[in-house]
């Protein structure tokens, strides 16, 4: 699955992957995890994926299939609208989630907020 930002309100790529406006990992292979049920799932985890460029976005990823002549994508889909603020604005890091948790515990590779921190 690869990621690229995308216009908040359709469906027009804003940057392409050319463009440095994502940093991290911008290509995820599927994952198979148990959720929060405990059910075996298929996930795509982008653990370090950033926005560079402040604005309203949204993700589009896309999934591809690998062939030997190439590769093809099979389908995208798009995430909420969010915000990138600029430094000054920023409101602070949201608590890790129990999924993320869940698949951190499992071996995944994800950055986990061990407890609260103060706001200052």
């Amino acid at each position: 699955m690869c990621a690229n930002l995308a216009h908040p309100m359709d469906d027009n790529e804003i940057y392409t992957p050319t463009h440095n406006a994502l940093s991290g990992q911008t290509v995820s292979s599927m994952y198979k995890l148990k959720d929060i049920d405990n059910y075996d799932g298929a996930f795509f985890i982008f653990g370090d994926l950033s926005v560079k460029v402040e604005g309203s976005y949204r993700l589009k990823l896309s999934l591809f299939e690998i062939t030997t002549t190439g590769s093809v994508c099979l389908q995208s889909i798009f995430t909420e609208p969010f915000v990138v603020y600029p430094t000054k604005k920023f409101p602070g890091m949201l608590d890790s989630t129990f999924l993320s948790r869940s698949f951190s515990d499992q071996g995944a590779r994800i950055r986990i907020r061990k407890e609260n921190r103060a706001q200052m």
